[in-house]
């Protein structure tokens, strides 16, 4: 009897360490996998999670921007090495600078290929993993939206939660009613 006793004081004890830890307190990153934690903790604190909702879609939107210049800038750059490649090995014009030149201009034109196939690449990378349905942006505007929806329920009236609860302590279990207004 007193193991398990001494048992549920020390299951007691680390459960409330834990939740004293302040680094186990709800963060940002946790509000990203559910709005649910989002719109409570909102109602809790007074938090304008509009905004947070709003920044994270903006950051996303800004990384595709970027990598949409650099898609853009892959490609003239890819232009402008390949020309200066042709122009370099095409020996129909016998124009002399470009004799004079050949050398530098091969040089130039591979650099200018590589440069714009790295941002090519860099571009269709970041369009085929931040866009579409699995893409960071669609997740936040879905829990966005989903925020939305529960803050506009809560206006209406009080919403009732119903959760398992289990009391260490006195051992015994049941469930727990949350009234949020």
């Amino acid at each position: 009897m007193i193991q398990r006793l001494f048992a549920l004081l020390l299951i007691a004890a680390v459960f409330s360490v834990v939740r004293a830890n302040p680094s186990s307190d709800l963060r940002p990153s946790f509000f990203q996998k559910d709005s649910v934690y989002a719109e409570q903790y909102a109602a809790l604190t007074q938090v304008d999670f509009d905004s947070y909702y709003e920044n994270l879609i903006q950051a996303e939107n800004d990384a595709i921007n970027k990598a949409t210049i650099g898609f853009i800038i892959g490609i003239l750059s890819t232009g402008f090495g390949v020309a200066t490649i042709v122009t370099s090995f095409d020996s129909g014009h016998y124009n002399e600078w470009v004799e004079l030149n050949r050398h530098i201009l091969k040089i130039t034109g591979i650099g200018l290929t590589v440069v714009g196939i790295t941002g090519i690449s860099y571009g269709l990378y970041t369009f085929f993993t931040s866009t579409g349905e699995n893409s960071k942006r669609a997740s936040y505007e879905r829990a966005y939206e989903i925020y939305k929806r529960r803050r506009s329920e809560l206006k209406d009236g009080a919403k009732v939660i119903v959760a398992p609860a289990v009391d260490l302590l006195g051992g015994s279990a049941g469930l727990q009613l949350n009234v949020l207004f």
